[in-house]
């Protein structure tokens, strides 16, 4: 009887399935996911509060929204002459890495910390060296950052640089105050400062 169920159960389940790719499913599914991950550019500045103002980025500078990021959310920016991607991560609050740890050596401690949890997913990074630390001017706010150096986890030849960026915003319905992480990283060769510097200028945090 218990295989008999059992049967029954697997020839139910490959009935939903098919009728799901047969009654467009599939296609409604991945329209909305494109919908949720490419809205308009007004529909983005409004819905994105929570990480700034977004009015005055230039159209250069393609802006998404993604999934979960290790249980972060997060939102992205393709600068596209040369698809250089920054993303922002909400890291819900300030206690594992804040702004005012990039004005200290913590920020070296904390980096790692964070990099210690995707050690073991398909891409992490190893040999993480800070390579210089600093300051962007972001209309009337001060955005601390480190560039840095590393290499892909298991990929050889895959020296990157990049930067990582911090501000702290309080979320809608949120008592207390959310770190967030501007990050971009790219070949180490194609790397240019300018894009993620254009970009955090222009936002009003």
């Amino acid at each position: 009887m218990g295989c008999l169920q059992s049967i029954l159960r697997k020839i139910i389940f490959i009935a939903l399935v098919v009728a799901f790719f047969a009654l467009g499913g599939y296609t409604f599914t991945k329209q909305q996911i494109n919908k949720y991950q490419n809205p308009t550019r007004e529909e983005f500045i409004q819905s994105e509060q929570n990480y700034g103002d977004f009015s005055s980025v230039p159209s250069d500078y393609q802006l998404t929204r993604s999934f979960n990021f290790f249980g972060y959310k997060k939102i992205n920016a393709k600068y596209l002459p040369t698809a250089q991607k920054i993303m922002i991560v909400d890291l819900k609050s300030e206690e594992k890495l804040s702004p005012n740890d990039f004005k200290t050596d913590k920020i070296d401690i904390k980096i790692e910390e964070l990099l210690n949890k995707t050690k073991d997913s398909l891409i992490t990074l190893e040999d993480f060296k800070i390579t210089q630390r600093g300051v962007y001017q972001a209309k009337g706010k001060q955005i601390p950052y480190v560039n840095f150096s590393a290499k892909v986890k298991n990929i050889p030849f895959s020296n990157k640089t990049g930067t990582i960026a911090a501000y702290s915003t309080i979320n809608k319905k949120a008592k207390n105050s959310s770190t967030k992480l501007i990050v971009t990283m790219t070949d180490a060769k194609a790397f240019n400062p300018n894009i993620i510097k254009g970009f955090i200028q222009a936002v009003r945090f």
